[in-house]
Order: structure tokens, then sequence, then C-alpha cells
């Protein structure tokens, strides 16, 4: 009897050690952790568009402005020149000063009179060399605006929309006037150039019936407007 209870007693000892050592492998292989990484939605980035229109891949480059403030004006200083870069006050006949802080204004910023409705006319310095994008968009009861003699550019849609604008003269300093600088000018109806060099950029001119171009005999914008049948003064 004693020999047979020991005998169960042998066998379940060994069933207990057999048990034990298989929870602990089973323990083992359940607590490895996976190696696999974790699925995850794929990202879809927004699109970047310029004001142009362009996509792009990557979000371009911003300058940091430094700008400054007077009584009508916002404008900053880049290597000893100013830069107009919106007019903050409520004048319709607008005189832009020839210098701040001491040095010459040369550049109307992009959108630095956007959309002043109420601005009648403007008359800009001498000094001033270049017209930025879309700088008087939307000046839609201006008449007049003088274009200065020093005058070399002209950017994208720099007088889109003046619709009461009725003539403007473009000095033969003027090297570049770039795309839709006149779209919309419904009431354009004399327009001066006077760089026989000066070449024809989808400045809008197409839709304005009423127009009367004035270039030098054989100058590029004489050929263009000729070809498509503008009226044209030489």
């Amino acid at each position: 009897m004693k020999r047979f209870l020991l005998s169960v007693s042998l066998v379940s000892a060994a069933s207990l050690i057999l048990f034990t050592g298989c929870g602990k492998k089973i323990s083992s292989t359940v607590a490895e952790p996976t190696t696999e990484a974790p699925v995850t939605e794929t990202e879809t980035k927004p699109l970047i568009i310029d004001p142009q229109g362009n996509i792009l891949s990557e979000k371009p480059t911003e300058r940091q402005r430094d700008i400054e403030e007077s009584t009508d004006f916002e404008y900053e200083i880049i290597d000893g020149k100013a830069v107009i870069t919106k007019y903050t006050g409520k004048d319709k006949d607008i005189t832009v000063p020839d210098q701040l802080e001491g040095v010459p204004v040369t550049e109307i910023g992009y959108y630095a009179f956007e959309a002043h409705y109420d601005i009648t006319s403007v008359t800009l310095p001498e000094t001033v060399t270049l017209i930025g994008e879309c700088a008087f968009m939307d000046c839609s009861s201006m008449t007049s605006i003088n274009i200065p003699e020093a005058l070399t550019g002209i950017d994208r849609g720099a007088f889109v929309a003046c619709t009461s604008l009725t003539e403007l003269n473009i000095p033969a300093s003027v090297n570049y006037i770039q795309e839709e600088a006149f779209t919309a000018c419904e009431s354009l109806t004399a327009l001066h150039i006077n760089n026989p060099d000066l070449e024809y950029s989808a400045w809008g001119l197409e839709d304005l019936p009423d127009l009367v171009v004035y270039a030098p005999a054989g100058s590029a914008v004489q050929q263009w407007a000729s070809d498509k049948g503008l009226n044209v003064v030489s």
C-alpha cells in the first residue's frame, strides 16, 4: 500500500513539474514583443498654390519683413531704399513722398494700394523705379496716375480693374511690363508706349476695344497691335 501511494506521489510530482515547465514556455512565447511596425493610414499633404496659380512641391521661403509706419504709409528700408508696402491714409488724392527716413522711395510694393476704392488720383515721385505686383489692383475710382521717368518695370497685375483709369504714358525707361498689368481697365482709351524694344506679354489689352495704342513705328508693340487689329498710332 505504501509502495502504491509512493508511486502515485511520484507520478503526481512529475506531472506537476511537466505542467509547470510548459506553462513557463507558453508564457514566454506570449510575452515576446513583435518587431512589425504598426499599420498607419497614408497622410495626404495639402496642395500649395502660389499667387500665380502654380502648384508647388513645398512652401516657398518667405522673406522676413521689417515694416515701419509713417502717417499714411507702411514701408520698409532695404539696402538704403524705401519700399511702400501699404497705404493706410484716407485721402482721395495721394502724393507719395520721395523720401522716408532720409532715403529715396524707389518701389511701390506688391498690393500696396489694393482695393482702395475711393482713391481718385496718385502722384508718384520721380525716384520710383518699380511698381510691384497688383500694387493698384481694384483702385476703381482712380482716374489718373503718373508713371515716373525713372521707372524700369511694371509687375504682374499692377493696374488690374482700375476701371476709371483713362490714359497712361509709359516712358522709354520701362524695359518690361508683366502679364495682366492692364486687365479690366475698361475705361482706358490711350496707352503711350515710348520704348521701341518693349515686348508685349499678355498685358490684357485684347478686351479693350476703345483703346488706342501709341507706339514708335516698327516697335514690337506697334507690330503686335497691328497684327491684332487694334487701334494703333505710330
